[in-house]
């Protein structure tokens, strides 16, 4: 047990320390914007700031009770420690957090925890030799900035041993002010939905739901609703029937990291640009993700992103792989970054031999894995058995930021020499976007030119007479166009759309500005492997070279979808993931005034349930409508 001047010294510490949590935390509050909307709103937002700010500190200030009550008071240097330590990891979790949301929009969520458990996961960041200094450097600070409050407090206390913080308040307030702002904000939700942009802001804000309560006392709820599309995977919907042709197609497919749309033209992309001459091209395609897990699911099985966790937990590949299988196609898988995050060796690729699933192994560049990858995927097809057909798929890093490249893909100047992600903060985003971005130009740049290998060798070797090629993005990147860098925190067009080049030997050349989805190569492909099937029974897409369209899409992350139409993209939480309510834009990313939000969404109704529909076809077990909040 602690003595009196012991208890003293934490209490200060604790204080301090407390007030650099609302520091740190202060960074994704607006307190102006909330003032703007009402006194009310900026009550909440403030007694909810100060209020969470001694949640962040509860776990430290308990660890170190703990061990008071089981350490002696003559030897104060274990509650000493635990106190400095605890803090220190608390307020460096926190920093992480703020430095997350200030360049991503986002706070640590599942995704992110997935990402640094994952194998691989933290390999796919693209981090430096100086980022990892750098964040070793901000970790000791953190621990000497909580040993420097420990010895204020303690020398303090050598000079100033009357004076005492007293506290003995505090557990009745944050008692009343927890009631006051969960119920509030559960008011709030089923009403008027003001507090919801304000308590967004609010890291790790947890909701209460009390709809049946409120309406008891006479409230009129706010009608919007929560997707629930949960049950067993019953994927596809019918055996998969084929037909195989007497001349099977070769295939190959050839997707890379971080594609944005606008990239291919001739200047930056003149191989694929010119490629693409002979081919089918879509100016407005939309991936299934703003990240790469999202994106590469959908292209391959031809649903929603959100069915990643379904397929994932039952170890389900994509249908296109069993067709293959069963034809006896020559496979062999090739990425610059590794099967296993995101593990796509235990979903669209649960089913492929792990002989078959190539990874570069040596440290090195995205740029340098590519041309590595690229050569072993064109001697895979040199050393074929040209009595069957054959499917390669490659996935290129060359763009994921940090954006590498060699000396001879250089066309935009001037480009920053580095990235250290450590030190970046989002004002010095603002200031070097420009060659930040020019950076990202000259990687796509260089992508381009393995891609050229590719071709070139299809052409040197007549095999564009009896091959399909696939050619597009994971997802885009966005270069603070709307706000943010990268991609994984919003659904604006600059991180979801991504280049789409489909060629099939003897088409009629093909350039295309109707809206289409990574969704839609699977149902434009298996036809063409003789598939019988309707496209219903394994996707939600469009074959694209029969002249279907689609008026609407689906783009998922890890706990969210966004319809996206002409008009408006509405984005909705999925199975309680996220306490974010109902937000909309217009189809441009531009904002709705709250009248034209309103009527939107009461426009889009019908398309919602239908969306509820999508997200359920491909369940035993599915939803018949959106559930109530």
């Amino acid at each position: 047990m602690p003595s009196i001047i012991q208890k003293k010294i934490l209490t200060l510490y604790f204080t301090l320390t407390y007030l650099l949590v609302l520091w740190l935390v202060s960074d994704s509050i607006s307190f102006t914007s909330a003032l703007e909307q009402s006194w009310l709103t900026f009550g909440f937002m403030l007694t909810a700031f100060l209020l969470y700010g001694l949640y962040y500190l509860l776990p430290s200030m308990l660890i170190t009770a703990l061990v008071g009550r089981i350490t002696r008071p003559s030897n104060p240097r274990p509650v000493y420690f635990t106190a400095a330590i605890t803090g220190a990891v608390t307020t460096l979790l926190l920093y992480a957090n703020a430095k997350i949301f200030a360049l991503y929009g986002m706070f640590f969520n599942g995704f992110i925890l997935n990402l640094v458990l994952t194998p691989g996961g933290i390999e796919s960041l693209g981090g430096s030799t100086a980022s990892d200094v750098g964040y070793a450097l901000i970790a000791l600070g953190f621990v000497l900035v909580q040993i420097l409050i420990l010895w204020l407090a303690k020398r303090f206390y050598q000079y100033k041993t009357q004076t005492v913080l007293s506290f003995k308040w505090l557990p009745i307030t944050a008692f009343v002010a927890t009631i006051l702002v969960h119920m509030g904000f559960a008011l709030d939700s089923y009403t008027t939905t003001q507090l919801n942009v304000v308590a967004e802001s609010v890291p790790f804000y947890q909701t209460v739901s009390a709809r049946s309560f409120f309406s008891s006392l006479g409230f009129k709820t706010q009608r919007d609703t929560k997707l629930k599309v949960k049950g067993k995977l019953n994927y596809p919907l019918n055996p998969i029937h084929f037909q195989q042709p007497a001349k099977p197609y070769n295939i190959i497919w050839l997707t890379s990291e971080s594609l944005r749309a606008d990239m291919l033209d001739e200047k930056i992309m003149p191989n694929s640009w010119e490629f693409a001459k002979n081919a089918a091209r879509f100016t407005r395609n939309y991936s299934t993700g703003n990240g790469t897990r999202m994106g590469v699911f959908g292209m391959f099985t031809g649903v929603p992103g959100n069915y990643w966790f379904p397929f994932l937990e039952s170890r389900r590949g994509a249908s296109i792989i069993d067709v293959l299988q069963q034809q006896h196609y020559q496979m062999s898988f090739y990425t610059s970054a590794k099967f296993s995050y995101p593990e796509f060796d235990k979903s669209v690729f649960a089913r492929v031999p792990a002989d078959q699933l190539h990874e570069i192994e040596k440290p090195q560049s995205g740029w340098e894995s590519d041309r590595d990858n690229v050569t072993d995927l064109l001697e895979f097809i040199d050393k074929r058995d040209t009595s069957k057909p054959f499917f390669t798929f490659m996935f290129f890093e060359s763009p994921h930021a940090r954006y590498y490249f060699p000396p001879e893909s250089v066309i935009a100047k001037p480009y920053r020499d580095d990235l250290n992600y450590a030190t970046l903060s989002k004002e010095q985003l603002r200031n070097d976007i420009v060659p930040i971005k020019n950076r990202y130009i000259n990687s796509v740049h260089h992508l381009d030119s393995q891609f050229g290998r590719i071709y070139d060798y299809l052409k040197q070797h007549q095999l564009l007479d009896n091959t399909i090629v696939i050619m597009n993005g994971d997802h885009g990147e966005e270069f603070m166009e709307k706000g943010f860098w990268g991609h994984n925190s919003t659904f604006v067009d600059e991180q979801v759309m991504t280049p789409l080049v489909i060629y099939k030997p003897g088409m009629q050349p093909l350039v295309s500005n109707q809206m289409t989805s990574h969704m839609d190569v699977i149902p434009t492909i298996m036809p063409l492997l003789g598939v019988t099937n309707p496209s219903r029974d394994y996707a939600t897409g469009y074959n694209l070279l029969a002249g279907e369209k689609r008026t609407h899409t689906y783009i998922s992350d890890w706990d969210k979808v966004a319809y996206v139409d002409d008009e408006v993209k509405i984005t909705q939480p999925v199975n309680g993931k996220s306490f974010v309510l109902v937000k909309a834009s217009k189809g441009d990313d531009s904002a709705l005034t709250p009248e034209e939000r309103k009527a939107m969404l009461a426009k889009k109704q019908p398309a919602m349930l239908q969306l509820v529909k999508d997200l359920s076809k491909f369940f035993k077990k599915k939803q018949t409508g959106p559930q109530p909040q």
